[in-house]
């Protein structure tokens, strides 16, 4: 007897775009012409899953957010088989800002690592967009009206976790292959010994291997850092090496 097919789960679907696309394309105003100018550029995801962009002072596209900052991302699934308009696509919307901090440059390096040959030079700095339109599409009859609330990650009470970003990780790649490579596999992706965890949220755990990138996604958040450690310790089946948590 066949299963009944899940429902469509089209917030799961743009949260995942979000965390895990390494390019975007980026769509600004032209400055001089008032059109539209479309450039691919490298994205990673802030703590709440908000796009970051490493955007150089002297492109045509940072020229043109200089001018008016109002720009739009869209984000789509990995290449793959079959019709790429039959893939989940998430589009999102708003003015882009420099975003301060060293925290969210290693984020952005993390995902992008080639990025760390020219992220320190002088004509590059890092933005971030704030979400205030969303189109999601989840190819063929699968559109669904999402907002911000749906996409965006709470960070209230997170403060203490996000902090101790770099420690986390760091103890979590200490566990070993074997473990990453079941963190990597519970979404899915293809196993490696080459796994590594690259950035935490309330939400979850980000993995990459090279050009391929893992989520584990928890049932719940999880903003306070021994809950975060309980929630993926419950996706390896139970406790295992235990990270301090001080």
């Amino acid at each position: 007897m066949n299963q009944p097919e899940a429902p469509f789960d089209a917030r799961g679907h743009a949260k995942s775009l979000l965390r895990m696309a390494r390019t975007a394309a980026l769509a600004t105003i032209d400055r001089a012409s008032g059109a539209p100018l479309t450039t691919l550029v490298s994205v990673a995801s802030d703590y709440d899953g908000a796009p970051l962009l490493l955007l150089s002072a002297l492109s045509a596209h940072t020229k043109n957010l200089a001018a008016d900052p109002r720009a739009s991302v869209l984000l789509t699934s990995p290449s793959g088989r079959g019709d790429p308009l039959n893939r989940p696509r998430l589009t999102v919307g708003g003015p882009i800002a420099t975003r301060d901090g060293a925290a969210a440059r290693a984020r952005f390096i993390a995902r992008n690592p080639k990025s760390k040959l020219y992220a320190s030079f002088g004509d590059f700095s890092l933005f971030r967009i704030d979400i205030q339109a969303i189109h999601f599409n989840g190819g063929f009859g699968r559109a669904a009206p999402l907002g911000r609330s749906d996409i965006l990650t709470d960070l209230a009470g997170a403060e203490g976790l996000l902090a101790r970003e770099r420690e986390l990780l760091d103890e979590i790649n200490a566990r070993g292959a074997g473990v990453l490579a079941r963190l990597a596999g519970a979404e899915g992706a293809d196993r490696s010994p080459r796994w590594r965890a690259i950035g935490l949220d309330p939400e979850g755990l980000d993995l990459a291997a090279g050009a391929r990138a893992a989520r584990v996604s928890f049932a719940a958040p999880a903003p306070d850092a021994r809950d975060w450690l309980a929630a993926l310790d419950a996706r390896l089946g139970g406790p295992s090496t235990r990270i301090p948590t001080g």
